[in-house]
């Protein structure tokens, strides 16, 4: 019989607890099914010492604070790290590869920000460096694209990648409750953190669809290339018109490969058909999409968070790491070699587009802003208009016929002279 596969785990947070209690339940199917002996032999979390029960942890497991020991332990062969950030996750993920240890993470930022490096370190090592969990929770998407995909070209991933704002988003779609009502809830189930900006800012997506379009199209893409922009400035009414139009918002992040090999990237809120599965997608799930050359498109779809749901995909990782016989397989990011990053630009993006303004109502306002629009040759489709009593703060909506976003922003330049506004226009692309 083959020896157990040695873990160390740093960090005990959500995550990390989840992870004990699911290696703990698993571990003798996962014996007899995958030939996996897993056996956990440290722990280190600077938080460890003041909140662990011991029975918590199997028989034997040593703990401390110390990460770079654990990382580097000769009785450790699989270091699962759990501990977020970029730092001291990084040193850590470092030292570890360096002393020829495994690596399994959920820790997007660190991959989004200094994958490379690790990915570099590990192959120089012959070890596994293997991230699962850090995109969709549960969701094997990662898997799909690096393995399932390469008898494929991909065009397009995309999806709704946090928890967090498809949770508020589906809440103010069926409740008509303002943004921050809806967020407070949130942080009351704990869906968002009691800092949330990364969700609902669109950080946190940003980090996730940097590491799908690494591995979709095998590129160098950096984390700042990825355009970001929040869900905060959403109002109730705006879920008003989506109706109207058959829509349904939705904070996306789409990666999509122009014929020429250039990346069009971004993470905002889109206002998706209600035919599409994406507007169905409810409440703290995710889902991604992917749409290749000859297969077509394939989604998939459930918990993107929680201990639970990713504390599975770091299990599943360390199997796979166990059946391979601890040597090196696919490279991180599932390409031998990684080409420069193409960016695409704001010319590169047309779309029908959906814009709310904001104004102090008085006469000639729609002629003002027609003509406006009218001299970048962008083309009104529709005009939809709620009654509204309060005058000096009335919302409308102008819809767009298929326009590059570089024309519209030319426009909208334009149009934020008028002295009639409340507030800048916001303006979401309307998505099949």
């Amino acid at each position: 019989m083959s020896a157990p596969l040695r873990l160390g785990l740093l960090g005990y947070g959500t995550v990390g607890r989840a992870f004990v209690r699911l290696l703990q339940a698993e571990s003798p199917r996962l014996a007899l099914q995958a030939g996996a002996r897993l056996r956990l032999v440290a722990v280190a979390s600077r938080a460890l010492p003041r909140k662990l029960p011991q029975a918590e942890l199997p028989s034997g497991t040593r703990v401390g604070e110390d990460l770079l020991a654990v990382a580097t332990a000769p009785d450790v062969d699989v270091v699962v790290e759990l501990l977020g950030g970029v730092e001291p996750a990084g040193s850590a993920v470092a030292a570890a590869l360096d002393a020829g240890r495994s690596v399994v993470t959920a820790n997007k930022l660190l991959l989004a920000t200094r994958g490379a490096d690790l990915a570099t370190r590990a192959r120089e090592k012959g070890v596994t460096l293997a991230f699962e969990a850090a995109v969709a929770g549960g969701i094997p998407i990662l898997r799909a694209v690096r393995e399932g995909f390469t008898g494929d070209g991909i065009d397009v991933v995309s999806g709704i990648l946090n928890g967090t704002s498809n949770f508020v988003l589906s809440e103010m779609a069926r409740t008509a409750r303002p943004y921050g009502e809806i967020l407070a809830e949130a942080q009351a189930l704990g869906y968002a953190e009691a800092e949330p900006s990364a969700d609902v800012e669109g950080a946190d997506a940003a980090c996730k669809l940097t590491l799908l379009a690494r591995m979709a199209f095998g590129q160098e893409v950096p984390l700042d290339s990825v355009r970001a922009e929040g869900i905060a400035r959403l109002r109730p009414v705006d879920f008003d018109y989506a109706r109207m139009l058959g829509r349904t918002p939705r904070q996306l992040g789409i990666a999509r490969r122009l014929p020429d090999g250039r990346l069009l990237l971004s993470v905002r809120t889109h206002l998706v058909s209600n035919d599409s599965i994406l507007a169905r997608v409810d409440g703290p799930f995710n889902a991604v999409q992917v749409s290749t050359v000859h297969g077509g498109d394939f989604v998939f779809t459930g918990r993107g968070a929680g201990g639970d749901p990713t504390a599975t995909a770091v299990l599943a990782d360390v199997v796979q790491i166990a059946r391979s016989g601890h040597r090196a397989g696919v490279p991180p990011f599932g390409w031998d070699e990684r080409s420069p990053f193409a960016p695409a630009g704001p010319a590169d993006l047309v779309a029908p587009f959906y814009l709310r303004f904001v104004v102090a109502d008085r006469p000639g306002i729609l002629a003002d802003l027609t003509t406006a629009l009218a001299r970048h040759d962008v083309n009104v489709d529709a005009v939809l208009q709620i009654p509204c009593r309060d005058k000096d703060a009335l919302p409308f909506v102008v819809t767009l016929e298929p326009v590059d976003e570089a024309r519209l922003g030319r426009a909208l330049s334009d149009l934020a002279s008028f002295p009639f506004h409340r507030e800048a226009p916001l303006v979401l692309p309307m998505t099949p």
